[in-house]
């Protein structure tokens, strides 16, 4: 029982640093929108494979995009993810590199009852605020106005899944899954502007935070088919379905706006003159769409894999209260393959599990009118470890590189490389010994 109690001490060790979520941990001004960056809800060896997910069953892999997968678990199997993202911002004029890392999930799953039922939970990053920037606007009257921009925080995802797998014939089955989310965490946006034609006029400062708490849910579905021919070769074609419902997550805003003289952004409380706005604690609601998704994946046993996804998330449900940006409803495709030259080879190469991928999106925000676009391509790798008496752990590599934006109308554009390192742990927790 050695490796159980390794498995349980990593997993509440880091369950209890839920803090290190709570960190900003990106640095784009697309930030500044909405509820920030929604972050990718795959794991490590989808990463490398575009992140498609919805289709993919594994009997030793977490498929947190859908639920229903967690049927298809029949060794206990931990698993935690680490970020890293160095980007590259242009505006048209000069660019800016910056670097940001954090922890990417850190997730359990049981079977409950082994190719029936199973079980898993988990916390990850949903979305990220994080970034500061400075422009200069130019007014007839108040002259060059410069605007101080400045945001942090995010939103995190604890959930708890249930699958249940039903054999339809010796060949195929089907399974149905659902996650219980809770969403939590705070936003927090800071804006000043300096009339620097004005001297005897005030400055403007407003600050604005959402502290955010509230449940949701969403649903999975998937059906297997095996295949062998007359070589005893095993082939699985499956397909996947999910649905995200729509939420209205409770949230408590405070309110500040007020005006302070001098020049200097970084103020003081003695040196604001009048209090415009105050508001504490008041009640409000963050708005999330409902999502639609389908993916495809047809394998090899533990030789090659194919998966293709589709999603589209109706952000144009939602009305926005900022005139400088609109939601629209958007759609994703991610593509990705996975190939290990032989499962049980002597040479380690031939172990080791390559993916590469791509993805594409399209904007939920449009700035002015203005959309824009979001793709990447990806590769990876899946390197076993030497296992122990009850536990086969796997490290997971995931490489991305990747645009988004554009340099339109003032807008930004953003060239990415991301990295993502994944730790699996599959144990053997109840098996039977032979000799005590």
């Amino acid at each position: 029982m050695k490796s159980s109690h390794i498995v349980i001490t990593l997993f509440l060790s880091l369950v209890f640093s839920l803090g290190a979520f709570s960190q900003t941990t990106t640095i784009s001004p697309y930030s500044k929108y909405g509820i920030g960056l929604i972050r990718d809800q795959s794991f490590a060896r989808n990463f490398g494979m575009g992140g498609a997910a919805i289709g993919i069953r594994s009997y030793r892999d977490i498929g947190l995009a859908n639920p229903a997968s967690y049927s298809a678990i029949s060794v206990v199997t931990f698993d935690v993810g680490y970020s890293n993202s160095a980007l590259t911002i242009d505006d048209g004029t000069e660019t800016q590199y910056q670097n940001s890392s954090y922890i990417n999930h850190i997730a359990l799953a049981v079977p409950m009852v082994k190719n029936v039922w199973g079980l898993s939970f988990g916390v990850l990053p949903y979305a990220n605020v994080g970034y500061s920037y400075d422009q200069v606007v130019a007014d007839s009257i108040a002259g060059d106005i410069s605007f101080y921009n400045e945001g942090e925080g995010g939103l995190n995802k604890a959930y708890l899944g249930n699958a249940i797998g039903i054999k339809i014939d010796s060949t195929s089955n089907v399974s149905i899954g659902a996650n219980t989310y809770f969403i939590f965490g705070s936003i927090e946006r800071d804006q000043k502007a300096i009339l620097g034609g004005l001297s005897q006029g005030y400055n403007i400062w407003n600050i604005e935070e959402y502290a955010v708490a509230d449940f949701g849910a969403d649903f999975g579905l998937q059906y297997q088919k095996t295949f062998t021919n007359a070589k005893e070769e095993v082939y699985r074609l499956a397909f996947g379905a999910t649905y995200g419902l729509a939420a209205d997550l409770s949230a408590k805003r405070n309110s500040f706006a007020g005006t302070f003289s001098g020049t200097d952004p970084t103020i003081f409380s003695n040196e604001l003159k009048d209090t415009v706005l105050n508001v504490v604690d008041a009640e409000d609601i963050i708005q999330l769409p409902a999502t639609l998704g389908f993916g495809l994946s047809f394998e090899k046993d533990r030789r090659w894999l194919f998966a293709v996804d589709y999603k589209t998330t109706d952000w144009g449900a939602i009305n926005s209260n900022d005139d400088l940006y609109s939601y629209k409803s958007n759609y994703a495709l991610a593509a990705g393959v996975e190939f290990i030259p032989k499962y049980d080879g002597n040479n380690y190469l031939q172990r080791i599990a390559y993916r590469v991928g791509g993805r594409f999106t399209n904007s939920y925000i449009a700035i002015n009118d203005i959309d824009w676009n979001e793709s990447g391509i990806t590769f990876g790798f899946g390197l076993p470890v030497r296992k122990s008496e009850n536990s086969y752990p796997r490290l997971n590599f995931g490489f991305e590189y990747g645009t988004k934006g554009t340099t339109e109308q003032g807008l930004i554009k953003e060239k990415f490389f991301n990295m993502n390192v994944g730790v699996t742990i599959n144990a053997t927790w109840f098996r039977k010994r032979k000799y005590d």
